[in-house]
């Protein structure tokens, strides 16, 4: 945790720069009322709320810490908790806390992570509507982030229906470290003298994310050095023809005047290319952090273009419904805790 004498929002120097550089010339945040830094505290988002109290001050709009217990980790959790709340103290800034049970609000099908994932971003846009129109959430995300991510897409054979890591959503959450490395953060950390705490979760390779963090993405850089960088540009890439899709699937929601959430009619999807029919159902289901795998959005669209009158087929842990004139997306089961 950060000691007493921890001076606050640090001075000029390299890091905080090239941050105020990229922010100024990105226009990340350009247009913020207010910020809210998600930190877990670990070594990136401490980064991140550090840098951002800077910023914040600079730029002359106020920044609130928030941090989520998950209720998975116990008295190591608790510790977490502690230690974001100081380090926003020492900052000088507001603090937010919260709290979920993940386990008992699980939906059917819906893995410890996702859940964790889903009530966190839940409770971060609340926040955010909260402290009023205007308001970005930033989160903590880095350029390994984004390789890991495409990776992870190619592997649930989600790459052509998403883009890497978003710099900034439609919804207020923007990434501002996505251009920095991790190790580069710790290296201001350690200069600056700023502790932060390990989740040692984070090295549990049951989980997916950790086994390319861990062993694929190493390894593929220790063949091909720079490959990190080169998957990061390519998500950038991917992400942008994702908008020329979206802005394919929102003009077909105009025309027939539905919401992205449906019910659909069959001939709307029926009139968009399988990559755009294939992106809607992707956006409406994963609206709230599941995701979906490329093997069911496939199992869907080729159920549809086999012209079956009825079906339900799962998808990221919900169902679709099909009848002879519409496809609906149904709302999740809860597990019972």
């Amino acid at each position: 945790m950060p000691d007493a004498s921890f001076p606050g929002a640090p001075g000029p120097g390299p890091l905080p720069e090239a941050f105020s550089r990229h922010l100024a010339s990105s226009g990340l945040l350009d247009g913020a009322t207010a910020l809210v830094a998600s930190c877990s505290g670990g070594g990136d988002s401490t980064a991140l709320l550090v840098l951002l109290a800077r910023e914040a001050k600079l730029r002359g709009v106020p920044l609130v810490g928030f941090h989520v217990d998950h209720q998975l980790r116990g008295a190591e959790g608790h510790r977490d908790a502690r230690a974001a709340a100081d380090l926003a103290a020492a900052l000088g800034l507001s603090f937010v806390f919260r709290s979920f049970p993940v386990r008992d609000l699980r939906d059917s099908g819906e893995s410890l992570e996702s859940a964790a994932r889903r009530l966190r971003y839940e409770s971060l846009l609340a926040l955010g509507k909260d402290l009023g129109p205007g308001t970005l959430l930033a989160t903590g995300h880095t350029l390994e982030d984004q390789a890991e991510t495409v990776l992870l897409h190619l592997e649930r054979r989600l790459g052509r229906t998403r883009g890497g890591v978003r710099p900034r959503r439609s919804d207020g959450v923007v990434r501002p470290l996505l251009p920095f490395r991790r190790e580069e953060l710790r290296e201001y950390l350690r200069a600056e003298g700023i502790p932060w705490r390990e989740d040692a979760s984070n090295t549990d390779e049951r989980f997916a994310r950790n086994r390319v963090r861990h062993r694929v993405l190493p390894g593929l850089e220790a063949r091909w050095p720079g490959v990190t960088a080169r998957l990061a540009r390519a998500a950038e890439a991917l992400t942008k023809r994702l908008h020329g899709i979206d802005a394919r699937v929102d003009a077909a929601l105009a025309a027939h005047a539905v919401p992205l959430e449906g019910p659909w009619p069959r001939a709307l999807l029926a009139g968009l290319d399988r990559e755009s029919a294939g992106r809607l159902l992707v956006r409406a289901a994963g609206g709230d952090g599941r995701r979906p795998g490329g093997a069911q959005v496939d199992r869907v669209l080729d159920r549809l273009a086999a012209g079956e009158p009825t079906f339900r087929e799962g998808l990221a842990g919900r169902r679709i419904a099909a009848d002879r004139l519409t496809v609906r997306l149904l709302p999740p089961a809860r597990l019972t805790p």
